[in-house]
């Protein structure tokens, strides 16, 4: 399995690029990163993100978003990382869910391994499509047939695969550290 943090959004509504903002002393995509780290079932993190951002992450290969889908969303984001890494399970989170702990991680990735179903994340109130688990033998096809039709959200892609949705909440697990940051009065 491949940890790979989304950090190639345009940040509109926080002012400047999340992956970089420093919170608690590092930035926002090593938060996410230390959470990776801890997941047994990864074998290697990667971040995808754009041509913009491309140098500013240390440490990490860095999978930039294919040319024929830049400005795609995370659907383009898991794509680039699928063609990467075809037939391998990849674990996303998104680089403006700090809070996210390893131990929901490992969790989600053992309930992952079990089904070989792209498997999701919810809470109580909503799904966190952007804390899963992507896995399919032909994954990078389905996203680019998906990105082909225009129709961007992970949801609609949802409709080629088999998904699991697994609530931290049913695990005594806080979905708080699910919030996801768009702004800086999100933090905490």
């Amino acid at each position: 399995m491949i940890g790979v943090i989304l950090a190639g959004g345009k940040s509109s509504r926080f002012g400047e690029d999340k992956s970089l903002y420093e919170l608690d002393g590092m930035p926002m995509y090593e938060h996410v990163a230390q959470s990776l780290e801890n997941v047994q079932a990864i074998d290697g993190i990667v971040v995808n993100t754009n041509d913009k951002l491309k140098t500013r992450f240390k440490n990490y290969k860095v999978i930039v978003d294919d040319p024929d889908y830049i400005d795609h969303g995370p659907l383009g984001g898991l794509y680039a990382a699928a063609k990467e890494y075809p037939g391998k399970p990849l674990m996303i989170v998104s680089c403006d869910t700090p809070y996210v702990g390893s131990a929901w991680l490992n969790i989600l990735a053992d309930e992952a391994r079990k089904t070989g179903n792209t498997t999701i994340t919810t809470d109580n109130d909503r799904e966190h499509p952007l804390i899963g688990v992507y896995q399919h033998d032909t994954l990078a096809e389905l996203l680019k047939n998906q990105l082909e039709t225009k129709r961007l959200s992970l949801k609609a892609f949802f409709e080629n695969l088999n998904v699991d949705y697994i609530n931290i909440e049913s695990y005594n697990l806080n979905s708080t550290t699910l919030v996801n940051i768009n702004r800086k009065t999100d933090i905490k």
